[in-house]
């Protein structure tokens, strides 16, 4: 059997300009913006996707969730992917490339959610440093 090798999805670049500049105007403007919102505005200028793709990208998606829901009594994964999106029972998978290439790819993500948490880490402790010098303002400012 001849396996079809899928298109890369769209990636942010692919996006027409004015479709990325009309998103990033109303998320400057408004310094957020939705889901739905962006939908709203892919729609509106007509861009979709590829049926065949779609649905593909659908099917893969249900079973990264079956082999994400595959976990052990104390609730860790138990089948994680390798590369070339295989996926292997930890346990069982004797090939050091392969675990190696698990490993390294858990502490990527690992490394970008921690530089994540510390940005928002450090809104936050800016956020209570300003509420706290703006109560001590309003408390000077009515005695």
């Amino acid at each position: 059997m001849v396996e079809k090798k899928m298109p890369s999805p769209p990636s942010a670049a692919s996006l027409p300009p004015e479709v990325r500049q009309e998103i990033l105007e109303r998320l400057a403007a408004e310094t957020r913006i939705s889901s739905q919102e962006i939908s709203a505005i892919l729609k509106r200028h007509g861009v979709c996707g590829d049926i065949d793709a779609l649905q593909d990208a659908f099917r893969k998606r249900l079973g990264q969730r079956l082999m994400a829901a595959i976990r052990d009594e104390q609730g860790k994964r138990e089948v994680l992917a390798a590369s070339g999106g295989e996926y292997v029972i930890v346990g069982c998978c004797n090939d050091p490339q392969k675990l190696k290439a698990i490993q390294h790819r858990i502490q990527a993500q690992m490394n970008g959610l921690d530089m994540s948490a510390g940005k928002v880490r450090g809104r936050r402790r800016f956020l209570e440093r300003f509420a706290s010098w703006a109560r001590k303002e309003r408390s000077d400012g009515v005695a």
